[in-house]
């Protein structure tokens, strides 16, 4: 059973290519590590596996666990993605970012949510209000507010201390062991305590 395929996949902007072509396969209940050094693709290939970039070859197939549209159209409810950016509504509280992710589905514990990434005591504060850090803990926390099929993070612990790092890291990995296909790409060593697999771009050509 597979949650997501990738097929071949490469990517190049302009004369540039900035992923090599490349195949694999997400299962449910998997965290797996996207290595590679910056330049490598990682973003890129997070973008094509979530729909938000068209792939210059290749393919990317949803598994019998998603609907069967292609992913540029596949209802969020079985999407999260964490994004550097971070990208949270800045009019709206941290708890009021995480309700607003749930309202499109899902079924998860948002006072859950924020406790275990630490960000209870924050819960009525606006982005604005709170660190870097804890901005981006509540991106995770809005990513997993539907209890998504399909998690999607791009340096999730880009910003967290060591301590964070670690709450961050082992509440993705709860997502995986809940059934969730979860493909982090990320520079952090401690990533790899939690993974099941790796995947290694190695760098694009130019």
């Amino acid at each position: 059973m597979t949650v997501l395929t990738l097929t071949d996949v490469s990517k190049s902007y302009r004369s540039t290519q900035v992923l090599r072509p490349i195949s694999f396969a997400l299962h449910p209940g998997e965290l797996v590590a996207l290595t590679g050094p910056s330049g490598s693709g990682k973003s890129t290939l997070l973008m094509i596996a979530g729909g938000w970039e068209t792939p210059d070859t290749g393919s990317v197939t949803p598994g019998s666990v998603l609907p069967d549209v292609p992913m540029a159209r596949m209802p969020w409810q079985h999407l999260g993605f964490v994004p550097q950016s971070i990208g949270l509504f800045d009019e709206l509280t941290v708890a009021d970012n995480l309700a607003f992710a749930a309202r499109t589905g899902g079924n998860a514990d948002l006072a859950k949510l924020l406790e275990t990434l630490d960000l209870a005591k924050f819960a009525d504060r606006l982005p604005t209000e709170i660190s870097r850090g804890e901005q981006q803990r509540a991106a995770v926390g809005r990513a997993l507010a539907t209890a998504p099929t399909l998690v999607l993070a791009d340096e999730p612990t880009s910003h967290q201390d060591r301590t964070h790092a670690e709450v961050v890291l082992a509440r993705l990995r709860t997502a995986a062991d809940a059934g969730a296909a979860v493909l982090v790409a990320s520079h952090d060593p401690l990533l790899a305590a939690h993974t099941d697999r790796t995947i290694a771009l190695t760098g694009a050509a130019h």
